[in-house]
């Protein structure tokens, strides 16, 4: 019998329409989303993209999760990561974002966990956000996994976290651990070990709403103790989200065919939990289980019969449309591609006709495909919520969308947001969902400083200007200018009392002729619910109309004068509903509706078409729009007087500034190939090397032809030809060995035969070691396989002409297809080369191999004193001339070691099979390397990031975040007050500057800071000198900045010109400056604070500060947010001149530093006088500058 394609009420629709019929995402968030991929032709609406990869200071987003509050707002939540690797480990922190009206528009991305327990600066691994709402009290619960950020490192691994938001998601309570879904008893009187895989989700927990426990909160979890055993199944909570247990769960690995993962939930209509998870051996990929009655006792999983990426799938229990019972249609969201991450789809299980077994409840799944291919091409991980109105809320990783400009596609360059009608996909489904709104281009905002983050849009010419009623205020021209913020449920007071205050000021010279629209909100035309404030300058009164569903006032206050040619002050407005009745405040005269009664809601149903709020203009033609300048508009959810705005935050739903703009200016993106250091030095950074971290770059890009699953240390291998020819990183500390003892290690192999060429297996600081005919002679060392002369040869050179050469044979270079450990070590002896587990004798070797590198004069009389060496590539020779090739075969596991290994940990690291043991465990020294390149595929990748275009040059970032920068200009190298120093400017057409691109760690935001440098200037050389600048620039941007100018002074009763130092940020609330007398040439320290509201400046060691007339410190305040999270383009900090170019410092910079929290005096002193850095405070960027080196870092 042939199948229709209408099952039990399922409707499978082609392509187009289903497309058709999905509902825009609209409009744009004002508060830095984008909208791409709409084709209306085509019937595609576009997608929102919440995250892009490479945006925000992070190097990549993944792992989506969705949540719909009780109060229906919408949190999605992801791994924002730092390494552009994107790799499952390193520091990688939790982050949301929110939308309080079914997804149209979102707030900003907020950091919800990040760092260890000691320190939420500190590099951490933090992931698999598990969100659930509670319904019962309103709380939102977040449950994740924790560990060290590298292995080996302090905590403990694959830890159950949970957090709890009693405010809607605005914000989460500090981390607790809690169970996981297998205990592992401890010996008596230590804490139990946390060891084995553990994961929670991902993807949204459910509340149970039947069977015998409602109310009960259920995760899905996953654990894999051992290689031969795999648990999934669920946690749960019976007292709202305190203490959390694990439900019982069966081993369900069965080798080469079953291994659980990533589990999802979902309930059935009886109460029961469907346990859908990712199956992470080939065959079929997807699995499930189904609890007992109880929700939570799950037996062992048993594959699906129909195909799916071997990825993670969510699961969603539809309430708002089913067939014969509420909860009885089940949704998957799964990649539907066999062999990529791509082709994501919806699937659908009509429970009601597959009814559960009368003796066990068992039940067959029927999966069925509904609707076409949501996303076409690459995509990932997902999750779904159903919204209020019962649309599908879908967020998904995804690959490039039509509108996307640069960089490589992959699964997850963007996790984007799409509302979906049920309608098309459900012949059943009957409830009503709201209307669409209308789309949008993003940006520019002005942005929300309330909690709620309900930025406006500008539209028309509308734009800030100096003089506004606190600071700046909006600027419009009466011609069709204004600020829109989009509706949201936090902005509807529904029947509730509200409060709305606002400052204008008219245009003196093209004052309104009538009627002029304040503000307008909510509805459009008298006769549906809505709120509308009007200056009338020909009647000489503002008035204001409020209309609710069964009732409505309106009322004025008469100004006499109002809006003509002589009315040049701000007024002040507030507009209060008490009860049933409506008060006008403007400038002390008050009105208050008399007999009218404003009863019901002053908003419809979004289904309606119920409007946000327009300030400057009516939401509709009937209004004419205002002249003149607003400032200050702030909505209270209660009834306040005049006098209690801005006091009553508890109560603050909206508050516009009108201080700064933040544009959606579109990112440039650049591809990154990167293998990252996983020795811990990106997160430690300590030592007296201030080593920081060594990724590495990899030669001719990332794909799967040269990443191998051939390996000899854990999984992964490099392959190196001439098309990809090695990993290298430019110079920098981390592999300055100096006069040291060091090893060098890796594993290679090739297959050569005695008619190939020399291959280069390592190569580091110098190219020609010979010292003849070299302009410009640095120390060198370096090992390559010889195999027609059967032997590898190693060379080491740290003086002229005086190099030392060790040589190990074997047939054709250990050309024979195995894996060998090679080895380059330096002790007292002097150098020795190993190959496996052989070792020459040492030859004597001394002197420094690197910075400072050089010494004398070359051959041709250049002077070598100060030569910044080259860095470190393995697989070939940098240039790759003469007869060095690539090597042709594979690498692996390269580490430095700040030791010289001995033969017992050579034998160690390649242990001897015996009969007994045939496959001996590695065992590499307990000493961390300086560095470590894995090879592992999860830490060799190529993504695309933001990044400005590369300078030839670039200095490395000594803290623990790998904050390296590009050098652009400048004309030397002088001694600086510590160790060498990068001047900026020494002659005309050279000026120089310091490019710090934008990260995460940088991401000052609203809290505690200190931002200090080393610099030296020519005082008299230019009016402006920058020393820093930072996030933006321009009269309406979020900025930081310190500078000297000229600036022009009463002393006296006379005006003075002074050199000024001047320490100036700008956030979304206000601008605060700090101006004091400018030092004289020489080398200084300046440093700027802020602590605990307060903006602090430090020259030299000691606080320095601004005083009134009498000679009392002015305060100088700072509150707001310096920067905004989105996913658009950021500057970062920018050392030696203006962004836009024209202030260089005629002088030189030094010591660079950020810190996430608020040095004291003390500490900024030893800074200055000793260079000592605060015991108690990690620096998040330090820039030491005695390094500039040639080319790029692969972290910026």
């Amino acid at each position: 019998m042939r199948r229709s394609n209408t099952l039990a009420g399922i409707l499978v629709l082609p392509l187009l329409a289903f497309l058709a019929t999905l509902l825009p995402a609209a409009p744009a968030a004002a508060s830095g989303t984008d909208f791409l991929g709409a084709d209306p032709a085509a019937g595609k609406p576009g997608d929102q993209i919440l995250f892009r990869s490479g945006t925000a200071g992070y190097g990549c987003f993944r792992i989506p999760t969705l949540v719909r509050t009780d109060a229906g707002t919408l949190l999605a939540f992801a791994e924002a990561r730092t390494s552009p690797s994107c790799a499952d480990r390193g520091a990688i922190d939790i982050v949301v974002r929110r939308s309080t009206n079914e997804g149209r528009t979102w707030g900003p991305i907020r950091v919800v966990l990040s760092g260890s327990a000691a320190d939420s600066l500190a590099p951490y691994t933090r992931g698999n956000p598990t969100p659930v709402v509670d319904r019962l009290n309103d709380k939102v619960i977040l449950l994740s996994t924790a560990e060290p950020a590298t292995p080996g490192g302090t905590g403990p691994r694959r830890e159950a976290i949970v957090q709890t938001s009693d405010d809607d998601g605005l914000s989460f309570s500090a981390p607790r651990s809690t169970n996981r879904l297998l205990p592992y008893p401890a010996p008596t009187g230590t804490a139990a070990p946390l060891k084995g895989w553990f994961g929670t989700g991902p993807a949204h927990g459910i509340q149970l709403q039947s069977g015998p426990h409602p109310g009960r909160l259920v995760v899905g979890v996953y654990q894999g103790p051992d290689e031969d055993e795999q648990h999934a199944g669920v946690l749960y909570s019976d007292d709202h989200g305190q203490t959390w247990k694990p439900g019982s769960s069966q081993n369900s690995f069965a080798a080469g065919v079953m291994k659980p993962g990533e589990a999802a939930v979902a309930e059935l209509p009886d109460g029961r939990v469907y346990v859908g998870a990712r199956n992470e051996l080939p065959g079929s990929h997807r699995a499930y289980a189904i609890t007992g009655t109880d929700g939570i006792s799950t037996p062992a999983f048993t594959s699906l019969p129909f195909t799916t990426s071997n990825t993670q799938g969510s699961l969603l229990t539809l309430q708002h449309t089913y067939d014969k019972v509420a909860g009885d249609t089940l949704l998957m969201a799964a990649p539907s591609s066999a062999t990529d991450r791509a082709d994501l789809r919806l699937y659908a299980w009509n429970t009601s006709t597959t009814p559960p077994d009368p003796t066990t409840g068992d039940r067959r799944p029927d999966w069925r495909p509904v609707g076409a291919i949501v996303k076409p091409g690459k995509s990932g991980y997902s999750d779904l919520a159903e919204l209020t109105g019962g649309e599908i809320g879908l967020v998904y990783e995804s690959g490039n969308l039509p509108g996307m400009s640069g960089g490589t596609d992959w699964s997850a360059a963007t996790i984007n947001f799409r509302r979906i009608d049920p309608r098309p996909l459900f012949s059943y489904a009957h409830e009503g969902v709201p209307a669409p709104g209308t789309t949008r281009p993003a940006g520019p905002t002005t942005p929300d400083a309330s909690p709620q983050a309900n930025d406006a849009y500008f539209t028309g010419d509308a734009k800030l200007t100096t003089g506004g009623a606190a600071g700046q205020g909006l600027v419009l021209d009466g011609n069709g200018d204004s600020a829109e913020v989009p509706y949201a449920r936090s902005l509807d007071p529904a029947d509730g009392d509200f409060t709305y205050s606002l400052r204008f000021k008219h245009d003196a010279a093209a004052p309104d002729s009538g009627p002029a629209v304040l503000l307008q909100a909510h509805g459009q035309g008298t006769e549906k619910p809505g709120i509308l404030i009007q200056t009338d300058a020909k009647s000489d009164r503002v008035t204001a109309q409020v209309q609710a569903k069964d009732g409505g006032a309106t009322v004025s206050v008469p100004l006499p004068g109002l809006g003509d040619s002589a009315d040049k002050k701000w007024h002040a407005l507030t507009l209060v509903r008490t009860g049933g009745d409506i008060t006008l405040h403007v400038d002390g005269h008050s009105a208050t509706s008399q007999g009218a009664s404003v009863s019901g809601s002053v908003t419809r149903p979004v289904t309606d078409g119920n409007t946000g709020i327009r300030i400057g203009a009516g939401t509709d033609d009937g209004y004419a729009p205002f002249r003149g300048t607003i400032d200050e508009v702030r909505l209270h959810r209660a009834a306040l007087t005049p006098d209690e705005i801005g006091t009553a935050d508890q109560h603050l739903r909206l508050w516009l500034p009108f201080h700064v703009v933040d544009r959606a200016d579109p990112v440039s993106l650049r591809d990154v190939s990167i293998s990252d250091d996983v020795s811990g030095a990106c997160v430690e950074a300590t030592g007296a090397r201030r080593e920081g971290c060594v990724d590495g770059t990899i030669l001719g890009g990332v794909s799967e032809t040269n990443r191998l699953g051939d390996a000899a240390v854990d999984k992964g291998s490099l392959k190196i030809d001439a098309a990809h020819p090695g990993v290298e990183t430019p110079f920098r500390p981390g592999v300055d060995v100096g006069s040291d003892d060091f090893t060098y290690a890796l594993w290679f192999k090739h297959d050569s035969t005695q008619a190939s060429a020399n291959q280069v297996l390592l190569w580091a600081y110098g190219v020609d070691p010979d010292g003849a005919a070299t302009k410009h002679w640095a120390p060198s060392l370096w090992a390559r396989a010889e195999p027609s002369k059967n032997r590898i040869r190693a060379w080491a050179e740290t003086a002229p002409g005086k190099g030392v050469e060790q040589i190990i044979e074997a047939p054709a270079g250990f050309g024979d297809g195995a894996w060998h450990l090679l080895t380059l070590i330096r002790s007292a002896d002097g150098f020795r080369l190993g190959v496996d587990r052989r070792l020459t004798e040492p030859l004597p070797l001394t002197g420094t191999f690197t910075f400072p590198a050089g010494s004398g004069t070359a051959p041709d009389g250049t002077e070598l004193a100060g030569t910044t060496p080259l860095g470190l590539r393995v697989g070939s020779k940098p240039g790759t001339s003469g007869a060095e090739a690539p090597l042709s075969g594979a690498i692996d596991d390269v580490r430095l070691y700040g030791k010289a290994l001995k033969q017992q940990d050579l034998d160690a690291m390649l242990p001897v099979p015996t009969t007994n043991e045939p496959n001996p465990a590695r065992v590499f020294p307990s000493d961390r390397p300086r560095f470590r390149w894995s090879m592992e595929p999860g830490n060799v990748q190529q993504h695309s990031v933001v990044r400005p275009a590369a300078t030839g040059r670039a200095t490395p970032d000594s803290s623990a975040h790998a904050n390296n920068a590009s050098v652009d200009g400048g004309t030397g190298r002088p001694d600086g007050r510590f160790g060498r120093a990068f001047r900026a400017n020494g002659s005309p057409g050279k000026d120089g500057r310091v490019v710090l691109p934008y990260t995460d760690s940088e991401a000052l935001r609203d809290g505690d800071f200190t931002v200090a440098t080393v610099f030296s200037h020519d005082p008299e050389a230019s009016a402006t000198q920058s020393i820093v600048w930072a996030f933006g620039h321009g009269a309406s941007e979020r900025q930081l900045r310190i500078r000297t100018e000229w600036r022009t002074e009463q002393v006296d009763g006379v005006a003075v010109t002074k050199r000024k130092l001047v320490a100036f940020t700008q956030t979304d609330t206000g601008s605060t400056e700090i101006a004091v007398d400018a030092p004289g040439a020489g080398w200084h320290h300046v440093a700027l604070t802020r602590e605990s509201g307060a903006a602090k400046l430090y020259l030299d060691g000691v606080e320095v500060y601004e005083t009134d007339a009498e000679g009392a410190r002015k305060p100088k305040p700072i509150t707001g947010s310096l920067t905004y999270p989105d996913a658009f383009a950021v500057q970062g900090f920018l050392l030696g001149d203006s962004p836009v170019g024209g202030q260089p410092l005629k002088g030189s910079l030094d010591e660079f530093r950020v810190y996430r929290t608020a040095l004291d005096g003390s500490e900024i002193a030893a800074l200055w006088t000793t260079n000592t850095a605060p015991a108690q405070a990690a620096p998040v960027v330090h820039l030491p500058l005695d390094v500039i080196a040639t080319g790029e870092y692969a972290r910026m």
